[in-house]
């Protein structure tokens, strides 16, 4: 972007800061129909809808005691910066570093904004603010804008005030875990948003999506591990979105491994995010259906695909951008032969990111519970299962760069030793012995559940017979006993 452009767009930040400054003191001391509040309220508006026009919403955050406008810094000019630094601290009272309007606000009602900048203010007077706050936009439906506690930079949400329930879990998640845990909570809001909005045919645009996803690129680059870590995260009741972010990492850290590029990662992994976008057009009792589908159910079922690249194009976003993550969406059921929906005849080879999402897709698929199959594949097995389609439903020079990078026995697998202890796998076993990894061991409680026990290798040997200590009897699920591989992992 150019300095003019950035220039332009700091001074229309500070002019919407400026606005909503005004807003809220107007609204203080006139009633609805006093007709200051009512230019007040005309004006603001009008700064949301001229940064929206080439964009779904206005994003404005606090990062480092600093003001950003759609991603840019905002220029701190002298004869502005005390209502500049006004607005901070009004904001950051409040627990609000993020705030983000909607376009859709042109339709809004002025008395809905005018409530909306008394709630602001009355909201330093609550406990929690920022709770408050959200509580009471909730009940009064004001959808339009959205207020959060962190940076949309990942990377800075440590320096910031933590919410309430996350202070106590706040030395659990610094460093680099910290990172990829917030950064994955991120992607998952983002993509849940994009939904919500598109089910509802409101604008939606793909700036948040992608600008987290650019983060994440960053650091599967210097920890791929830690990410293929996280991606064992399962969530039965909130598969769709857990399962498109947990297919996007997949596939990004298959695309490092074949070479690609920093921006071709990012394209695959919103081609990951997106690719199961059409499920929010197909009926919900289809979806969660808990019995087998009906022939007409499964056809309904099957047009997902093509409903994601639909949405795709309905999203508010540069065209290019667009048309760079449309095609594997509607790709990732064909299979490498052709030989799966959507049917469009054997003219052309699937898409290089067709074929990568095609294999993350199910691998992730077959190794989480469902509604209608509560027990899932151990991811070894899922691996074996695969193989078997190499070169038929699946890539088979992909595959095996696939199978390769998760390792004969995937991270997150739950195994169980002949010495009656059972653990989950941390680390890929060396080249020399690929079936002996390094696992967390699993020490049962009163209660059911497991806590972390101490590191092991399986190629360790006893000493004095030269034995191994520990050998693999069978391999599990995880969630077959309600294991969260993530929580012990990270």
């Amino acid at each position: 972007m150019s300095d003019e452009f950035n220039n332009q767009l700091s001074l229309e930040g500070e002019a919407l800061l400026m606005a909503l400054n005004s807003l809220i003191q107007t609204a203080k001391i006139h009633s609805d129909n006093n007709d200051l509040l009512k230019d007040a309220v005309k004006n603001f508006k009008h700064l949301v809808e001229k940064i929206c026009e080439n964009e779904s919403e206005v994003l404005l955050w606090i990062q480092n005691s600093r003001f950003y406008i759609q991603g840019q810094r905002l220029i701190l000019r002298k004869d502005s910066a005390n209502l500049i630094n006004r607005m901070l601290r009004f904001l950051e009272n409040r627990n609000i570093f993020t705030l983000s309007i909607d376009s859709e606000i042109k339709a809004v009602k002025p008395n809905t904004i005018i409530a909306f900048a008394r709630l602001l203010d009355r909201s330093i007077h609550q406990d929690d603010p920022l709770e408050w706050l959200s509580d009471q936009m909730l009940h009064q439906n004001m959808h339009w804008v959205n207020l959060e506690s962190f940076t949309e930079d990942p990377e800075q949400r440590e320096d910031l005030p933590a919410e309430p329930q996350e202070k106590e879990q706040h030395k659990n998640t610094s460093g680099k875990k910290g990172k990829v845990r917030k950064s994955y909570a991120h992607v998952l809001s983002s993509i849940k948003d994009v939904a919500r909005k598109l089910s509802a045919d409101k604008n939606v645009g793909m700036r948040q999506s992608v600008r987290v996803v650019q983060k994440m690129v960053d650091m599967i680059a210097e920890d791929e591990t830690l990410f293929l870590g996280i991606s064992t995260i399962r969530v039965y009741d909130d598969y769709t979105f857990v399962h498109s972010l947990n297919v996007a990492i997949l596939s990004m850290c298959l695309g490092k491994r074949i070479g690609l590029t920093h921006e071709a990662q990012e394209r695959l992994g919103m081609c990951g995010l997106f690719h199961d976008l059409g499920k929010v057009e197909v009926p919900k009792n289809i979806v969660n259906k808990r019995g087998d589908l009906s022939e007409a159910e499964y056809n309904e079922l099957k047009n997902h695909s093509m409903h994601s690249a639909r949405l795709i194009l309905k999203l508010k976003a540069d065209r290019n951008r667009k048309m760079k993550i449309l095609v594997p969406p509607f790709e990732h059921h064909m299979g490498y032969d052709h030989s799966g929906y959507p049917k469009i005849g054997m003219g052309r080879q699937l898409s290089l990111f067709g074929r990568i999402i095609t294999i993350t897709d199910v691998y992730d698929a077959i190794t989480s519970p469902r509604i209608y199959r509560p027990t899932a594949m151990s991811p070894n097995k899922a691996l074996e299962e695969m193989m078997s389609q190499s070169g038929t439903h699946f890539d088979p020079i992909l595959l095996k760069v696939f199978i390769n990078m998760m390792g004969v026995y995937p991270l997150g697998t739950l195994l169980k030793f002949d010495t009656g202890e059972m653990g989950i796998v941390m680390q890929q076993a060396p080249e020399d012995d690929r079936v002996r990894p390094r696992v967390l061991l699993l020490s049962p409680l009163a209660n059911g559940k497991y806590e972390k026990g101490e590191p092991a290798d399986l190629g360790e040997r006893d000493p004095q017979t030269g034995v191994f200590k520990r050998n693999i009897q069978e391999s599990l699920n995880p969630s077959s006993l309600g294991i969260q591989p993530a929580e012990y992992l990270l």
